[in-house]
């Protein structure tokens, strides 16, 4: 009982704003690549994990270590056909601690990434995830007829509403967010951060992304602090309706860059 009361507790906490997740996904021609992610947990999260861990295990309990080796190792054999863990350390910075992970792959079309970071005491940890099903993203590769590569990556939703709707925080029927709701969801979703990067190995020809920086492409990049402190633009993001409506309501929020585009398409030459 102890065990199970534990488990369901876990990802109140986790799914807390102490959480930071990046992921480079770095893609040849052929469809083979790697995917980098690093995530990180406050040190005062990580406390709160650990004392449930003995409060609800008995003096007998293991310590917890949500970013162990096993775990890395764990989330490999969840990312698809051919993914392989390539190397994995743990980091320890002034925001807390967490995990470094490089994965390789042989088919990106393959590939399970989720819009939504896994839960720290699930299964595994970092986008590449199983996660949640509806918050995969599915990804094409095609050739042009002028023989280069054509990555497209669609995307199950908006990011920022997946993300706040695992916490409980967006209802989009609900309308404006009640000046109390928005303190606790504040000190709940702090230091949130969340990135999805896409770079092709060879020569970016286009895509419809708007955010691109040298060779990488940005799908989102989300510093849910920033936008919990903009009470309109999250006011606006409540009633959005389409990728436009939320594109709108987010411009103007320094920290935040979603493509707002469902399917995100990057061509690039071998």
């Amino acid at each position: 009982m102890r065990t199970k009361l534990a488990a369901a507790l876990l990802p109140a906490i986790a799914l807390s704003g102490c959480l930071q997740s990046t992921t480079l996904i770095k893609v040849n021609a052929d469809g083979s690549g790697t995917l980098e992610n690093e995530t990180l947990m406050t040190s005062t999260a990580l406390a709160q994990l650990r004392q449930l861990t003995r409060a609800f295990g008995g003096a007998d309990a293991k310590p917890l270590d949500p970013f162990s080796e096993d775990q890395a190792r764990t989330l490999a054999g969840q990312m698809g056909e051919g993914a392989t863990l390539v190397s994995s350390m743990p980091i320890k910075t002034a925001m807390g601690e967490g995990r470094a992970s490089t994965y390789g792959f042989r088919d990106i079309t393959k590939l399970r990434v989720s819009q939504v970071p896994a839960r720290p005491g699930d299964a595994a940890v970092g986008f590449g995830a199983i996660g949640n099903l509806d918050a995969q993203v599915t990804i094409d590769l095609a050739r042009t007829p002028a023989g280069n590569a054509l990555l497209t990556l669609h995307m199950p939703g908006d990011s920022v509403a997946m993300l706040l709707s695992q916490t409980g925080s967006l209802n989009r029927r609900s309308g404006q967010v009640a000046p109390d709701q928005m303190v606790m969801m504040r000190d709940m979703l702090a230091g949130m951060q969340i990135a999805l990067r896409v770079e092709p190995l060879g020569r970016l020809v286009g895509t419809n992304s708007p955010y691109v920086d040298g060779q990488t492409v940005t799908l989102f990049d989300v510093n849910v602090d920033a936008l919990m402190r903009d009470e309109q633009a999250f006011n606006r993001l409540q009633s959005a309706k389409t990728p436009a409506d939320m594109a709108e309501a987010l411009k103007n929020v320094p920290g935040v860059k979603i493509a707002a585009q469902r399917d995100i398409t990057i061509e690039f030459a071998p």
